[in-house]
């Protein structure tokens, strides 16, 4: 007996899970599981399946693959071939949040478009799927990057605003063909996602995206850019080429990967025509990161050797040209500007570890044996001024320099005897300032649940002695059988004995060389979580 409907698709989920599915949408097993119900896999139809069939599948579904967007279902979602959208993800309320919260505090250092370009895509997103990609991955970029949380899915409270948006801009990106609208779409979402990756901690997943990005960037695609603008501003091409580019550098600086930018004569030159305090604090940013091409990164990989003191002497100065010490800006960008400065230098330091640069006799004090110490110094008092919420804005890329500089201050802290380390009358010293910088840790977006254990574990492996000090300053449990034996050792090891509060004077009689010689090695747990975090010292003279 002849069938009177066809059998409807199960949805992905249920497909996935090998459940039966009752084809509403949503069905009743993803709202009962909290999950987001699509269907964008085509059934397969009976009859012949070889390539002949599959042209002649492909060629009647072609007119599908449009820009275009069917009419509302009544679920209120929208289609566009087999992609259903999620319906009542994108609600103008949390657009509206994610967009005040950007415009007001991120566009200094993540200008990626202007209020007016990003209205222009919220406006489209019915008709649009690049802007309806684009929208979703924006929403996803504010939760994961900054923990920034002021809505929640009133259908499933329990839900992270961040991985739903997240999942619905890769679902959408699936039925999109970069070429069909504007490249700097593209690049746009393929920076946003890769921002979305490094919020979760997805490594691999995230330098393929800006690998994306900047592929597409160097693939020409942008000489014919699209002519935006915004508020009496030019396109933003010039910003975009060096966000990519400062996004690129530290990230290969990070993980020790290749970049594909690089400045030369034809080169977008950013725009000095606005002196505004966002286009000041990227401009100083864009410049810290100038140097830092592909020689260096050459050097910084071990495959180049011939380089010489000078050239990170230059390099250490030029870091300090860059961001003036009397440089007036608001918090939200000199939080930025002044923790990648300062774990510049500590890239700098580490490299010249490696090269066998450091000296008790240092011609600069880039190659001092204890500069770790100063920047830890230089980076409490800058960050000793700059509000909390200031530093949470820039997400867990600002915590992981944070977490490098602090690791680096504690193998230094560990070659100095305990009179070193501590602090002076009323002056703060190394003990303060990675108090100080644990505390930073601990209180930032990501900071207290990934970073904070491995710092921690460091901490017992190279300075056993801070591990309750520090515990007790960030008020978490005590570590059983590690720290002081005793109050007596415990009060001798806080006590404001006589010592030096700064680096001027110290005598390096007092330094433990056998330690200094073990500076890079990890713990297990920071060995799997972090693999390259600090680079072994050797051939210290």
């Amino acid at each position: 007996m002849p069938r009177s409907n066809a059998a409807k698709a199960a949805c992905d989920a249920c497909r996935r899970r090998k459940v039966k599915c009752d084809a509403q949408q949503p069905c009743i097993r993803c709202q009962n599981a909290g999950l987001a119900c699509r269907t964008t896999s085509i059934p397969r139809k009976k009859g012949r399946q070889g390539s002949t069939a599959t042209v002649l599948r492909e060629l009647r579904q072609a007119p599908e693959q449009t820009e275009s967007l069917s009419a509302p279902s009544p679920t209120g979602s929208r289609t566009d071939g087999h992609f259903l959208r999620q319906p009542g993800l994108l609600n103008p309320t949390v657009v509206q949040s994610c967009a005040e919260y950007f415009f007001a505090r991120m566009l200094g250092t993540v200008p990626i478009f202007l209020p007016a370009t990003f209205q222009n895509h919220v406006d489209r997103m019915a008709e649009s799927l690049h802007s309806y990609c684009l929208v979703c991955a924006f929403c996803a970029f504010i939760f994961t990057q900054t923990g920034y949380a002021s809505w929640q899915n009133p259908d499933n409270p329990t839900a992270t605003p961040g991985r739903s948006f997240l999942e619905e801009a890769l679902a959408t990106r699936r039925h999109l063909d970069p070429f069909t609208a504007p490249i700097r779409h593209g690049i746009t979402i393929a920076f946003l996602l890769y921002g979305c990756q490094i919020g979760l901690g997805n490594q691999r997943q995230a330098y393929y995206f800006l690998r994306e990005a900047t592929t597409l960037y160097t693939a020409g695609m942008l000489d014919q850019p699209d002519a935006e603008v915004d508020e009496g501003r030019p396109s933003f091409a010039g910003s975009l080429f060096w966000l990519l580019l400062i996004s690129e550098r530290a990230h290969a600086i990070r993980r020790h990967r290749p970049i594909t930018l690089e400045i030369t004569s034809d080169s977008p030159a950013l725009d000095n025509t606005h002196s505004d305090s966002f286009s000041t604090g990227f401009r100083c940013l864009a410049d810290l990161y100038r140097p830092f091409d592909q020689s260096f990164l050459s050097r910084w990989n071990g495959t180049e050797t011939s380089f010489s003191r000078e050239s990170l002497i230059q390099l250490e100065e030029h870091l300090q040209q860059a961001v003036p010490t009397d440089l007036e800006l608001p918090d939200i960008l000199l939080a930025d500007l002044r923790v990648s400065q300062q774990w510049l230098r500590t890239m700098i330091w580490q490299l010249a570890t490696t090269a066998g640069f450091l000296s008790s006799t240092p011609s600069h004090p880039c190659l001092d044996l204890r500069y770790p110490l100063q920047i830890a110094r230089d980076l409490s008092l800058a960050t000793w001024k700059l509000s909390r919420e200031s530093m949470a804005t820039h997400g867990v890329g600002l915590v992981e320099k944070i977490f490098e500089i602090t690791c680096t201050l504690a193998d230094v802290m560990a070659c100095l005897s305990p009179a070193r380390i501590r602090s002076s009358g009323f002056d703060v010293g190394p003990q303060d300032y990675l108090k100080h910088l644990c505390t930073l840790i601990h209180g930032l977006h990501g900071g207290d649940t990934k970073f904070l254990p491995l710092l921690l574990a460091k901490v017992s492996q190279t300075l056993p002695s801070m591990l309750a000090p520090i515990s007790r300053h960030l008020s978490l449990p005590a570590a059983p059988d590690s720290g002081p034996s005793s109050e007596s050792e415990l009060a001798e090891m806080v006590s404001p004995a006589a010592g030096l509060g700064n680096t001027s004077g110290w005598e390096y009689k007092e330094f433990n060389w056998a330690e200094m010689s073990r500076i890079g090695d990890k713990t297990p747990e920071i060995e799997r979580a972090l693999p390259a975090y600090t680079l072994p010292l050797t051939n210290i003279r």
